[in-house]
């Protein structure tokens, strides 16, 4: 509800997922390798988080820890861990992808149960047919077109201890996904994530369409090149540098405080 009063768009499919659901999904797969820029440190953690610099695989409760982490990433606020999450979303996407999970039966199952077994879904989405409607659209999506993005906001002049909406970004973040366009990130990846400049850019695909066999949008992404437009466009939506994030494609790194 909160989104739809955001954005304006109508979601009618919606599944909610644990931290904890997260954690299964990374121990169905055999772990998560995320890149560390600089050493993370974070006692307020259960198991405290303690991540050396390099490329960590993480799993279970140290998986847990790393999502949650807030004080030790960043600039250890709660915006500033959304990024930090993104990079372990991203690595998870691209090991499922990549790494062998989907070729798998065995543990392509383990993944679906651990995902199910976490999830709280809407009644829109208890039918079994819209699940595989819902899989069968996306199963082309391809990582460069599966973006994380953090809803653009700025400090409320009323309480320094919430955020607002930043006006001009949200409203193209908004129409966007009112239009069902492709969107474009020209933004950094984050306050607590950087891009790994030891991993070769992806290559960045031209902005195309998904259409889906449900009702409701899917909203494709392409992987962010710096652009100096900002407004939508007849081959998609080139975000402000307000809105951050990062595509599935793209390597980056968490960094600590």
């Amino acid at each position: 509800l909160t989104i739809e009063k955001l954005t304006g768009v109508q979601i009618p499919f919606a599944a909610q997922i644990s931290f904890d659901g997260v954690t299964a999904m990374s121990n169905a797969i055999g772990g998560v390798t995320v890149c560390v820029a600089s050493p993370i440190d974070d006692l307020y953690t259960n198991p405290p988080l303690h991540l050396a610099a390099g490329q960590q695989s993480i799993v279970g409760d140290m998986a847990l820890s790393f999502l949650r982490s807030r004080h030790g990433v960043g600039d250890g606020s709660d915006l500033g861990r959304i990024s930090n999450q993104q990079v372990f979303m991203a690595a998870l996407a691209r090991k499922v992808e990549t790494g062998g999970v989907l070729g798998n039966p065995v543990m392509l199952y383990s993944l679906a149960k651990a995902a199910t077994d976490n999830m709280v879904l809407s009644d829109t989405l208890t039918n079994p047919t819209a699940q595989v409607q819902i899989a069968l659209a996306l199963k082309d999506t391809g990582l460069a077109n599966m973006v994380f993005l953090q809803y653009p906001a700025v400090a409320d002049p009323q309480d320094v201890n919430r955020v607002i909406p930043q006006k001009e970004g949200a409203a193209v973040v908004n129409a966007a996904l009112a239009a069902d366009q492709p969107i474009q990130l020209s933004g950094a990846p984050g306050r607590a994530a950087v891009l790994d400049k030891s991993t070769p850019a992806a290559p960045n695909p031209t902005p195309t369409s998904l259409s889906t066999p449900v009702p409701g949008k899917t909203v494709p992404a392409t992987t962010p090149t710096p652009v100096q437009a900002a407004t939508p466009g007849p081959g998609g939506a080139v975000l402000p540098t307000t809105v951050t994030g990062q595509t599935a494609a793209q390597q980056t790194c968490s960094k600590g405080n």
